[in-house]
């Protein structure tokens, strides 16, 4: 079975969990104020979290990637003192119920300014913090390792080995809580796949192969000859993937609108007899995941897609 989910931001609705506020504003206020404040704009993200979870199970769609802004300045200075995972266990809670009962796959990307191979240890450090936050999201709703946080080796800073080895030896150093929910993938203009997947086993962490990135930067590898390998990252998990198509040639790097359903198709020939997470990195998000199911349909692929 294949399953399809989009990222962050239904197109079809305005109940989006990504409500924020700026520290312009809240530095406007007391500190009473500013809790205030904090506290109204995750409690909103927790209202609308459900109105989309309920959307996304009401179109079987069952792969959704959670908002990093989720709770709001999670990782700054200014929720030192905010115990937000206390505070709101009881959303936490319920939300985890709903997310198990419909069998939903929650993920999360930790943003890019997030570097776990980065040489300065000032960036390293809130990478590391970035990373513990995203977990302990998970955590509170009860996830199991099936939600994940997907990030990139990095950067190469000259030396792509050094890199490589950078990110190997800070990874081993990370706490449990995040290792046991860290994956990565291959990026479009550094890392290519074969280099990710060789990293991943060295370091016995799942890879995250994104489709669009591989064509943006290879050495000449063939997806097919190496898929057994990336799927044997995964364990018991079901593996998860990227897929998204260019926007034109000249912009080649960028996400198109939608999913051109020809190089889909092509796709899922390649992995027609594994279970997997695809996850359409696309601007029009839910639409072109609902777009893509007609296409998919009316290219009677039913037998293999029926629960696409």
């Amino acid at each position: 079975m294949i399953r399809l989910g989009y990222a962050c931001i239904s197109m079809a609705t305005t109940n989006n969990p990504n409500k924020k506020t700026t520290l312009v504003q809240l530095n406007k206020l007391t500190r009473a104020e500013q809790l205030k404040k904090l506290r109204k704009v995750l409690q909103s993200n927790f209202f609308n979290l459900m109105d989309l979870l309920e959307y996304n199970v009401s179109h079987q769609i069952y792969l959704y990637r959670l908002p990093s802004e989720f709770v709001p300045f999670a990782t700054h200075p200014i929720t030192s003192d905010w115990d937000w995972q206390k505070e709101f266990e009881w959303d936490f809670r319920k939300a985890g119920e709903f997310i198990r009962k419909h069998q939903i796959r929650m993920t999360s990307h930790p943003g890019h300014y997030s570097i776990l191979n980065s040489p300065n240890k000032d960036v390293l450090a809130s990478t590391v913090k970035d990373f513990d936050y995203h977990a302990r999201v998970f955590d509170a709703m009860g996830l199991d390792s099936n939600s994940v946080l997907v990030t990139h080796v990095g950067g190469v800073y000259d030396d792509k080995q050094n890199s490589l080895d950078r990110f190997a030896a800070n990874a081993a150093h990370l706490p449990a809580h995040i290792t046991n929910r860290l994956v990565v993938e291959n990026d479009d203009t550094s890392f290519t796949m074969s280099e990710v997947l060789e990293l991943c086993e060295r370091i016995k962490l799942p890879m995250v192969l994104d489709i669009h990135h591989h064509h943006c930067v290879n050495h000449g590898e063939e997806i097919v000859d190496y898929l057994p390998r990336i799927i044997q990252t995964w364990g018991s998990r079901t593996p998860k993937m990227h897929f998204s198509s260019p926007r034109s040639n000249e912009d080649f790097r960028s996400h198109a609108d939608d999913i051109i359903v020809q190089d889909f198709l092509a796709f899922l020939e390649l992995v027609k007899e594994y279970a997997l997470d695809i996850m359409l990195e696309c601007k029009n998000k839910d639409e072109a995941l609902l777009k893509l199911r007609k296409e998919l349909t009316k290219a009677k692929k039913d037998a293999h897609l029926a629960d696409l």
